[in-house]
């Protein structure tokens, strides 16, 4: 955490040669307001700080293009805050690096995936000329960003129109035909019951609970639980799968390259219908998955202990990553931190 803070603080006060502010976690109201105020372009970074990669964006951003901080106003968003998860639900981004550029007065202008040199010279690009790049974009929508971007403007509309009170129906259902995810869909079951519509919010309701997966589901929450609740008014979330686990997260210091580590990740069932387990995913082949079982059901009240093996197979300071994929309403991607130290031999130690 004191790192993120010190990256932070370089970022807060980047911009002391008179060149534009930069914020950290401004909502997008705030950073709108800001950048109409002053009548320049902004930027919205969203930043996973558990990659290696978000600290080299802040790093670049900071030295070798710090010129981008005289022509547009930057907010870096951490995706951990709970402030942030407006960009995640409307955007459904991939990857992380990801600058959105947007004009003063909030309408986007593109999407630039990494932290790249050529990442950088395209959100240049953008910035000046206000307009669309051809840079890859990467997405869940199967679209190129010249027809993404008019969309995505669209739904951000029909958001803010819906925080108004105002519901244009034709609108959101043809968002929900054009991009289909949960965002435009949860927006339409909004319009709906904000009509009292209770026939056509449950409706909606249940198309959005057809489409769920454990992906949407992680992503989505508050918004599955409202479908739910739409359908079954006295749903209560301990009555479904929900996991509890004793550990996310396992520290192994003084290891060697070639030990075997043998651990267990303990998942209880607290809910009142059974977990079941789909897929396990792991980061790297120095773990293994002893049982190689992925499909497996957790009955309720019921618990179980998933036994891993790590064997390093390089040295230094690594992390790595255990996601276990489920139906659990509370964790649907449950995600298991690896943190080790790991020498070449025991006699470094």
């Amino acid at each position: 955490m004191k790192k993120y803070f010190i990256i932070i603080t370089i970022i807060l006060t980047a911009c002391n040669h008179g060149t534009l502010p930069s914020f950290y976690n401004k909502s997008f109201e705030e950073i709108c307001d800001i950048s109409n105020q002053l009548n320049v372009p902004f930027c919205v970074v969203l930043i996973d700080f558990s990659q290696n990669i978000s600290h080299e964006y802040i790093e670049l951003l900071q030295h070798t293009h710090n010129i981008l901080h005289q022509k547009a106003i930057y907010n870096i968003a951490n995706i951990d805050s709970i402030k942030n998860e407006f960009y995640l639900k409307w955007l459904a981004p991939i990857s992380t690096p990801l600058t959105c550029i947007f004009s003063p007065n909030g309408k986007l202008i593109d999407l630039i995936p990494g932290a790249s040199r050529e990442s950088f010279l395209y959100i240049q690009r953008a910035i000046e000329s206000l307009e669309t790049t051809k840079f890859h974009f990467p997405n869940h929508f199967k679209k190129n960003k010249k027809q993404l971007i008019p969309l995505l403007n669209n739904l951000l509309e029909q958001a803010n129109m819906l925080k108004q009170g105002i519901y244009i129906p034709n609108e959101l259902d043809a968002l929900s035909d054009s991009l289909y995810y949960p965002y435009p869909i949860y927006l339409k079951l909004t319009g709906e019951l904000l009509n009292h519509d209770t026939i056509a919010a449950q409706n909606t309701a249940q198309d959005l609970l057809d489409m769920e997966t454990p992906y949407f589901l992680d992503a989505y929450k508050k918004e599955y639980i409202t479908a739910h609740q739409v359908l079954t008014p006295n749903f209560a979330v301990l009555d479904e799968p929900h996991i509890s686990i004793d550990n996310d997260s396992f520290k192994f210091t003084n290891c060697s390259i070639g030990d075997s580590i043998l651990f267990h990740v303990n998942i209880q069932n607290k809910g009142n219908k059974p977990v079941i387990i789909s897929e396990i995913h792991l980061s790297c082949t120095c773990l293994q998955n002893i049982k190689n079982k992925e499909y497996t059901i957790i009955k309720t009240k019921d618990s179980l202990s998933i036994p891993f093996l790590f064997i390093p197979d390089v040295e230094g300071n690594i992390t790595r990553d255990i996601f276990i994929i489920s139906n659990a309403i509370n964790l649907p991607i449950l995600h298991i931190n690896i943190f080790a130290n790991i020498f070449s031999n025991h006699t470094n130690k």
